[in-house]
């Protein structure tokens, strides 16, 4: 498999926002160092916007560990996440995350602080990044009862199964990392507990209204549509028809000329399938999409034995009409 023809769904899923947002935070804080960040922290706590951009005085290494930590557990709840709704989503984890680790900041030093001096450190924004992720998680448990795609075929039971495994992973992981290994539920108005409680909160009640907003978009409403995530894992699920099984390939929307079901391109690697499914609820069109994606399934497959497999080929068509006999599928018309 050709992870290059994969590259362009991760850029459209807009994971490089948070990884360029985090890796500048990351950055900035690493050059405070240099300056000595209690000196640094010392001209901010003169400065009325000290509060704010506190976040960029380093503190410990743990704290950026934590940051690069949370995109790799953003990774999972992203792309659980309709292929829709992936920019739109790494957009909020980023702003969510930072403004509200800067906003729980503000708030300790405007109503807690009894110091005299603000908070240092991003682990503010590294705390609220793990309460939107620990809420995500949550409703991506929700989407997967919901759609319960393990109907569809054994790849894609694989797949909720792997998912629900690991949504349940990361919300019992965030329970034991706030209230056992770090926690933050102490009583005590200090910056490292009181800002990490408020952040937490905010995040999770920010996710919450987040996913309220987009709840049929976010794919929480029950109903399974169809986008090139339900099309690639579906594809596993029809290989399992064929004696030999086909490659893997990558199958994605296009705009096919009227009456064509769907196109098979060995020179691509690729299966195209007509754009008037994309979107569109997979139950009442399950049968006709199942026919789509293994008509070109079978064209690969002729291709792949070394048999003719183009349309128009009259050589092909007996080939065609016994494979697809084989596998459950229309005949060539």
């Amino acid at each position: 498999m050709d992870i290059h023809r994969y590259l362009p769904d991760l850029r459209a899923s807009g994971i490089r926002w948070p990884i360029s947002a985090y890796t500048i935070l990351i950055v900035l804080n690493i050059l405070s160092i240099p300056f000595g960040p209690d000196a640094v922290l010392a001209d901010l706590n003169k400065n009325p916007l000290g509060p704010i951009l506190a976040v960029v005085v380093f503190d410990t290494p743990w704290t950026l560990t934590g940051l690069v930590g949370l995109i790799i557990l953003f990774f999972p709840v992203l792309f659980g996440t309709p292929v829709t709704e992936r920019r739109r989503l790494s957009i909020f984890f980023t702003f969510a995350s930072i403004s509200i680790g800067i906003a729980a900041g503000v708030i300790w030093d405007r109503f807690y602080d009894t110091t005299g001096f603000i908070g240092a450190g991003a682990s503010g924004v590294a705390i609220a990044g793990q309460g939107v992720v620990f809420a995500l998680a949550f409703f991506g448990l929700l989407r997967l009862w919901r759609e319960d795609t393990r109907k569809l075929g054994r790849m894609s039971s694989y797949w909720w199964h792997s998912f629900a495994l690991i949504y349940v992973t990361l919300i019992l992981t965030t329970v034991w990392f706030v209230v056992f290994l770090q926690s933050i539920f102490v009583p005590t108005l200090l910056y490292n507990w009181r800002v990490h409680e408020i952040a937490f909160a905010l995040a999770i009640g920010v996710t919450v209204v987040y996913e309220g907003a987009t709840w049929s978009a976010q794919g929480l409403d029950g109903k399974l549509r169809i986008d090139e995530t339900l099309l690639n894992f579906h594809f596993d699920d029809l290989n399992d028809r064929f004696v030999r099984p086909l490659p893997k390939l990558h199958v994605l929307f296009a705009q096919l000329p009227a009456g064509t079901s769907s196109e098979f391109h060995p020179e691509l690697g690729e299966i195209w399938i007509p754009e008037s499914f994309r979107g569109r609820e997979y139950l009442p069109r399950a049968t006709q999409l199942d026919e789509s994606l293994l008509h070109a399934m079978l064209h690969a497959d002729l291709c792949y034995s070394g048999k003719p497999w183009k349309h128009g080929d009259p050589t092909g068509k007996s080939g065609f009409d016994a494979a697809a006999d084989g596998v459950g599928a229309d005949r060539e018309h």
